[in-house]
């Protein structure tokens, strides 16, 4: 048996522990005011039975539909504006933001950004109380982080875990994808809430869960705060994040393509498809193309591509190195290529949405 004695001054193990609870409860009282509960409401429009009026029975075959969901945002700015994400106001036709205080107000969406998954509403309010925005470059893996939404409808639910990794890209989640991953419990309905650190300090805005059952099961997956400060001040002024765009939706390539390309499983990326006229479709790719390198690095995942148009600009220029198969005769070849393709603005249409892909 061993006995632990405290020294001389030195706290015991139970005071020590009662010290860490507080700065739970001292970080989740901080942020509290600062975070929201968002209702959606989506209608499906009902369809008409072209055959029904031929019964007698007239109106629609199948009644429209009204969806109701559940997810939390982020006061960011004390004159209305709340961060949240794209998921969780996509295609509604109302969204309500219950406040810290029991406040429910109608809003608006202010701006979107599908490829990074947030958007920015906003209510008819001031004197709201933002958030602190935390650096969440400064994260270390192993550090405590308090996550704070509404998992399954249930308001300012608080669940504690830490910081599992950083940088986890290629998911699958979003085109633009650079997250960290906790284990703070995340439920549905936490999606757009807050993420923070013993300080109070918003660190992330929590996104996804990686579960086969739906469920929690210890593997969640938050924007980082630094990148969502920049894109939502962006949303406030503009609408919308500008991003450089060429036009290609990618998919992983297969084993059997990998074999006849003569790639290593897991290289490049293989061309899906192509939007009409956009600068891929003009530099001449083709779906079916694997594309392995670019700008001479090579391709292994969708955010090597989304990283280079980034850092090229919205004028710039990508080279993009590919594969092709082509048949010839009874045999299938594999034939190497280069393509220069002219960076250019994302296109937004009348409604503000973005196309899909890069």
């Amino acid at each position: 048996m061993v006995l632990l004695v405290a020294a001389a001054g030195a706290q015991t193990p139970v005071e020590i522990a009662t010290a860490l609870s507080e700065a739970f409860s001292q970080a989740a009282e901080l942020v509290k005011p600062s975070v929201a509960n968002i209702s959606t409401t989506t209608v499906i429009p009902g369809r008409r039975d072209p055959f029904a009026e031929w019964f007698g029975m007239g109106g629609f075959s199948t009644p429209a539909q009204e969806i109701h969901s559940l997810g939390s945002g982020v006061v960011i700015r004390e004159d209305g504006y709340v961060i949240t994400n794209y998921h969780v106001v996509r295609d509604a036709q109302s969204i309500m933001v219950a406040l810290g205080d029991d406040t429910e107000l109608p809003a608006t969406v202010r701006g979107s950004d599908p490829a990074s998954d947030l958007a920015v509403v906003k209510v008819e309010a001031t004197g709201l109380t933002p958030v602190q925005w935390g650096d969440s470059d400064a994260l270390r893996v192993g550090e405590w982080v308090i996550a704070i939404g509404s998992p399954n409808g249930l308001r300012y639910s608080v669940t504690a875990g830490i910081v599992s990794a950083k940088g986890r890209r290629d998911v699958g989640i979003a085109t633009v994808e650079d997250f960290i991953q906790t284990d703070a419990t995340i439920n549905p309905g936490n999606s757009g809430g807050a993420l923070t650190n013993l300080r109070g300090q918003l660190i992330g805005i929590p996104t996804a869960i990686m579960s086969k059952s739906g469920g929690y099961e210890g593997v969640g997956f938050a924007i980082p705060s630094n990148a969502a400060r920049e894109i939502a001040e962006a949303l406030i002024e503009q609408g919308r994040y500008p991003r450089g765009w060429v036009g290609v939706i990618t998919t992983g390539v297969s084993r059997r393509r990998a074999q006849l390309a003569g790639t290593a499983e897991g290289e490049g990326l293989m061309v899906d498809r192509l939007y009409r006229d956009s600068p891929a479709d003009q530099a001449g790719l083709q779906p079916g193309d694997i594309v392995t390198r670019c700008n001479g690095e090579p391709v292994t995942g969708l955010s090597a591509l989304v990283q280079a148009i980034a850092d090229a600009g919205t004028n710039g220029t990508l080279k993009l190195e590919y594969v092709r198969l082509q048949r010839v005769g009874n045999r299938i070849q594999a034939a190497r290529g280069a393509a220069t393709v002219q960076i250019v603005p994302q296109p937004v249409d009348g409604e503000g949405r973005t196309p899909q892909g890069v």
